[in-house]
């Protein structure tokens, strides 16, 4: 599970899609599904007959660390799905990937407990979110009330789009922001929805 690439300015971005119409070798219509970057940790869940098996961090990129049981005491980690009369194949075992993050409310919970105790205040969400997966005791990752958002599906359940992705996850009962999502139809209606949330 890697790192995505990062670009850090338009001229980024269009540099990217003019390499990738190089590669092609022509020009292409560009659709690109908008999402605001979770500042947390990097999940991969995997199901087997709907029931969640495994959870793990992205570790190197190519050996996770196992964190199943404290990923089992989030909220809005489905434990099982109900997947009964759907309309959709689904294979008896999927991988899910995702994102375990803090909230600034609960954070400052946090912190408020931390000066209380006379310990020190911890700097950011992410690294709080990040070291409460690791935790060897689930207990503690409970007590710090942790929210997950599913973004992919890493197995092929007919989907064609990213924007597919996202309906199917919620179908078979993930936490995800399509409140925030969008589909742009070019590099002008993507900078638009960057500086909004800018």
């Amino acid at each position: 599970m890697l790192s995505f690439n990062d670009a850090f300015s338009e001229e980024d971005m269009k540099a990217w899609l003019e390499r990738l119409e190089n590669f092609l070798k022509h020009r292409i219509k560009p659709e690109f599904y908008l999402e605001l970057k979770i500042d947390g940790l990097a999940i991969e869940l995997i199901y087997e007959d709907g029931i969640l098996v495994e959870g793990s961090t992205r570790g190197d990129g190519v050996t996770g660390e196992d964190v199943t049981q404290n990923l089992k005491t989030i909220e809005a980690i489905p434990l099982s799905l109900k997947i009964r009369n759907s309309k959709f194949e689904i294979p008896s075992r999927f991988i899910v990937r995702g994102e375990v993050f803090l909230t600034k409310k609960e954070f400052e919970r946090i912190n408020k407990e931390q000066e209380k105790k006379g310990l020190r205040s911890y700097a950011n969400p992410r690294n709080v979110a990040a070291g409460s997966v690791r935790q060897l005791n689930p207990a503690i990752t409970a007590s710090r009330r942790l929210d997950s958002f599913a973004y992919g599906l890493v197995t092929d359940f007919g989907q064609k789009t990213h924007a597919e992705e996202h309906k199917l996850l919620h179908k078979l009962g993930f936490k995800t922001d399509n409140t925030h999502h969008r589909l742009a139809k070019s590099l002008k209606e993507m900078f638009k929805y960057q500086r909004y949330w800018e």
